[in-house]
């Protein structure tokens, strides 16, 4: 990893990272059960990503690699905003695909962890997957909002902003995954500032789960 003195700028983004998980979370836990069931496993979620932030942090630390915890965080991630969608969509169909869809997706980051094991180095194509996912999972979102119509103020409606965020976030960390290893031989200094614009897209996305579960939804 490039020295972090040379890249103070980026590395001050990429430090101050997890303070917006820390802020959803604490909203979270405040509003917890006033929130609808959709919301509280967001929640979890970020629960979930919280733990996973302090346990890379403090390897980091320590100066180990921390790239092992990226197919944990990657099947954990999936499993929770499967159960997200599930409660959004209401759909039957989709809760009887849920578990299938968890299982594939559990299995296959287990099948390419053992198959290519190499954890000092950044797997593009997990994340690839998974976000591909989740921009599926957010347009069968956005496919409900539409054939319903019954959403009155967008702007009032907590998971329309949970899947707006989770689009923006998924189409930008896509193109970063895409190019990172390259870029990391080509320029440590460019390398640096696609991971701090990635820094700044994750606390964008944790700002917007903040707002959706400090909001009062609509009746």
């Amino acid at each position: 990893m490039a020295d972090s003195s040379a890249f103070p700028l980026q590395t001050l983004l990429i430090q101050l990272a997890p303070v917006p998980v820390v802020v959803a979370f604490l909203i979270g836990l405040t509003r917890f059960r006033r929130l609808p069931p959709a919301l509280r496993y967001l929640v979890g979620l970020i629960g979930f990503a919280l733990v996973i932030e302090v346990i890379s942090r403090l390897l980091r630390m320590q100066h180990r690699s921390n790239l092992f915890l990226m197919p944990l965080d990657a099947a954990g991630e999936f499993w929770l905003l499967v159960l997200v969608y599930r409660r959004a969509l209401q759909s039957a169909s989709f809760a009887k695909a849920a578990p299938w869809l968890i299982a594939s997706f559990t299995a296959y980051v287990l099948l390419d962890s053992l198959l290519f094991p190499e954890m000092a180095r950044f797997k593009p194509s997990v994340q690839i997957i998974k976000h591909l996912l989740v921009l599926t999972l957010a347009g069968l979102y956005f496919r409900k909002l539409l054939h319903e119509l019954r959403v009155v103020q967008l702007t009032r409606e907590p998971m329309f902003w949970v899947s707006t965020g989770l689009f923006v976030y998924s189409v930008g960390y896509m193109q970063i995954a895409l190019f990172s290893n390259y870029l990391l031989r080509y320029s440590k200094q460019l390398n640096m500032t696609i991971w701090a614009i990635n820094a700044v897209l994750y606390m964008m996305l944790y700002c917007i789960y903040s707002f959706a579960l400090w909001m009062h939804p609509r009746k």
